[in-house]
């Protein structure tokens, strides 16, 4: 009876422990199942600018090619909690353009612009910034903020006469307060001849 009492009590522990291990989280499981319920707040300027890298990544759903939501919401939150923590950070004005192109893909203009303008303040001396002002003047405008575009597209015109970009802008100003119907009458003209 001993025997058998001490041969079932083994069972019991062998089995209550196989149990318990395979509950517990793995380096593999862990990060497949959980690597996306992360605290950013406890995050350093590195480890937080390499999430925004791994959700950049995940940002486009493979099967459909299509923006996924949840990862563009994650991207954003992630740039957002890394331009308020890290004001000095060298990733900076990358995190800016991260976190408003996810802000454009959820369609939160607002704060894209409010992303891009801080950028380019930052970076006024920059002679690159012009990328962060076209895309501000073209959300503006896409807003329908007339005077805000306008100022936008004077601003690059003023500030890099000689960028590609300032012939689409000097023709948008003069088309910019054009209703639908004047535009196309506008073009009408403009391709008959």
């Amino acid at each position: 009876m001993k025997t058998f009492s001490l041969a079932l009590f083994s069972i019991i522990l062998l089995t209550s422990c196989v149990s318990e291990n395979q509950n517990q989280p793995t380096k593999e499981n862990f990060s497949k199942k959980n690597s996306d319920q992360v605290n950013i707040n406890q995050f350093s300027n590195d480890e937080l600018y390499k999430y925004l890298v791994k959700l950049e990544k995940k940002i486009i759903d493979q099967e459909s090619l299509e923006l996924t939501q949840e990862y563009s919401t994650k991207l954003l939150e992630a740039a957002q909690k890394h331009i308020e923590k890290y004001p000095e950070s060298t990733h900076r004005r990358e995190v800016m353009r991260k976190g408003s192109r996810a802000a454009q893909g959820l369609n939160q203009d607002f704060e894209a612009v409010r992303i891009l303008s801080l950028s380019i303040e930052e970076n006024k001396q920059d002679t690159t910034i012009v990328e962060e002002m076209n895309v501000r003047a073209f959300l503006y405008d896409k807003m329908d903020k007339k005077e805000k575009a306008k100022a936008a597209y004077e601003e690059i015109i003023k500030k890099f006469p000689n960028h590609p970009s300032v012939t689409n802008h000097k023709e948008r100003l003069k088309t910019l307060h054009m209703s639908t119907e004047e535009l196309l009458k506008y073009f009408e003209e403009k391709n008959a001849k």
